[in-house]
């Protein structure tokens, strides 16, 4: 069961610390489900499109992170409300994949190919171990760089930071690329868990990954303890059916969600 929770915990802590940068450098990350859906369906295109699952892998990174950077950058010039513009980001995002599905595909439904098929084992072995180590890489930079240092103050202290001639705007575009790159990189993982895309594979992970940030109070351990927990209910909602089979299939979908709600209602509120 443990190793089972872990496995599954990975994707969403490489997706909690990109929101963290993100979050840090002042921006809300709410495009992560939107683009976690785009880089599966991208993943799935590229890899059967160049017969190369790495290939196809790197290609939906690059991709999903390259248009958040630039629609970062077009809102920063604008000086657009960064929640308005993200929710749009995230709006388009899920249109484009349908139009691209049926001009390629010819379907908005889910897809499958032989060319996309994997061991969902390994997949999932080898992805934790990549999650993990970037994951590593990442709580590195943000704790003992000094390029962490500015994330970490660039949505709190923008003042101190331009008055050092460092551009705080640039480090919050390289943020929602980083956080786009980590949800880019869980797409990718999901879809080859399965060997298919699914629409709306997300499943709501980016919005737990987004109350797992909140819920850890921008701390890394508290952050990583909260992932662990919504991992364990997403655990519990998958098996709890053959324990308890009178119990509604819907109400353990919903278990893991009702678990962030829960822990929302109950995290303590420093203002009282």
């Amino acid at each position: 069961m443990l190793p089972e929770i872990i496995e599954s915990a990975a994707p969403i802590l490489l997706l909690s610390f990109g929101a963290l940068i993100s979050e840090y450098a002042g921006r809300l990350a709410l495009f992560l489900d939107s683009v976690i859906n785009m880089a599966a369906f991208l993943c799935f295109a590229f890899t059967v499109l160049t017969g190369s699952a790495a290939a196809g892998t790197v290609l939906s990174v690059l991709c999903c992170t390259c248009f958040i950077m630039a629609a970062a950058y077009t809102a920063e010039h604008f000086h657009a409300n960064p929640f308005l513009a993200f929710l749009a980001i995230g709006l388009f995002l899920e249109a484009l994949i349908t139009a691209v599905s049926v001009k390629i595909f010819g379907t908005r439904g889910v897809l499958t190919s032989e060319a996309f098929a994997f061991p969902p084992q390994t997949v999932r072995i080898t992805a934790a171990a990549v999650c993990f180590a970037v994951t590593g890489v990442l709580i590195f930079i943000l704790h003992f760089t000094k390029k962490g240092l500015y994330y970490r103050i660039a949505g709190t202290n923008e003042d101190v930071l331009e008055s050092r001639g460092i551009n705080t705007t640039w480090y919050r575009i390289k943020a929602a690329g980083i956080a786009a790159a980590c949800a880019a990189a869980a797409g990718c993982i999901f879809s080859m868990e399965i060997s298919a895309f699914v629409p709306n594979i997300a499943s709501g992970r980016g919005w737990i990954a987004l109350a797992a940030v909140f819920l850890g109070r921008k701390k890394s351990l508290l952050l990583c303890a909260a992932v662990i927990i919504f991992s364990a209910a997403e655990y519990a909602a998958s098996h709890f059916q053959n324990v308890l089979p009178n119990v509604p299939s819907a109400l353990l979908i919903s278990l893991p969600y009702l678990t962030a709600l829960i822990l929302i209602i109950l995290h303590p509120n420093k203002k009282r």
